[in-house]
């Protein structure tokens, strides 16, 4: 199946949708026919503006319903339960309060809505270096009502950034030498901007691997923070993996000690010996 087959999997494709950040690349184009508003954090202009000159096709950049501004989601939307389905590729793990923007999602949505999430594996990604997130972060940033990305979260996203023979993202099996993308002092300067600066600042605030998604989401429904449970899911191909999660499901019927081992087994599958990856 093809990145937007999985995306769309178990979506009602004739709903009415909601598709945040597509930017340049969006699942659900409006101009193939999908009923379907577009948040992102600037106009379409401003957007095509921005991708002008990165060799992108700004003209699938579509008409921006909703820019954010740092609001909550749900706010800007002003109508709750309004979408059968949101998509969200590559934009859950720069949120800075994970358990708000699921929350936010899950308002928006119907009672039997799902939201979309294609997730970024930090496995083979410039996240290599960086440790999966735990359930304790997120919390501690649900806790902080955290709208902005910590001076310490910067640096690290900055100092430990990783490439695989100049590639930022990779698949399994790739082989190649690894290097960081950034010097310490390029580093330094991030974590004093965002020290200094009152403008926002976008990193990888979390990073995932399949299992540790899963034991992420079965602890925040277990708590009762978060009412949005994987009905289908697809194991990383490329740099990414997607899951598909439903309103009202129930706690994930996953076993947290399994799902621990699992994490360790991914991190071990996705280490590249001496830098080169076999």
């Amino acid at each position: 199946m093809s990145k937007i087959e999985k995306a769309l999997h178990r979506v009602d494709t004739k709903g009415r949708g909601l598709e945040i950040g597509p930017s340049h690349n969006p699942i659900a184009p409006k101009a193939k026919g999908f009923n379907i508003d577009i948040l992102d954090h600037a106009s379409q202009d401003a957007l095509r503006q921005k991708y002008r000159d990165h060799g992108v096709n700004i003209d699938a950049i579509e008409e921006v319903d909703f820019i954010w501004r740092g609001e909550p989601l749900d706010e800007l939307v002003g109508t709750p339960e309004a979408y059968d389905y949101i998509i969200a590729s590559h934009v859950i793990e720069h949120t800075p309060d994970l358990v708000s923007f699921l929350q936010q999602c899950s308002r928006l949505l119907k009672p039997s809505g799902v939201l979309s999430l294609v997730i970024p594996d930090k496995r083979y990604c410039f996240d290599y270096f960086r440790w999966p997130s735990s359930t304790g972060d997120v919390l501690q940033a649900h806790f902080e009502r955290r709208k902005w990305h910590p001076p310490g979260t910067v640096f690290d996203h900055v100092s430990l950034a990783a490439k695989l023979d100049g590639n930022i993202a990779w698949s399994p099996g790739m082989k190649g030498e690894l290097a960081f993308v950034h010097s310490l002092p390029a580093a330094a300067a991030a974590w004093q901007e965002a020290i200094d600066s009152d403008d926002f600042i976008d990193v990888h605030q979390w990073r995932f691997t399949p299992s540790s998604f899963r034991l992420l989401l079965m602890d925040l429904v277990s708590l009762e923070l978060v009412d949005l449970t994987e009905v289908c899911g697809f194991e990383t191909s490329g740099c990414e993996f997607h899951i598909t999660l439903e309103r009202g499901a129930g706690v994930p019927n996953y076993d947290r000690l399994q799902l621990a081992q699992a994490i360790l087994r991914e991190l071990a599958d996705g280490i590249l010996a001496n830098g080169r990856a076999g």
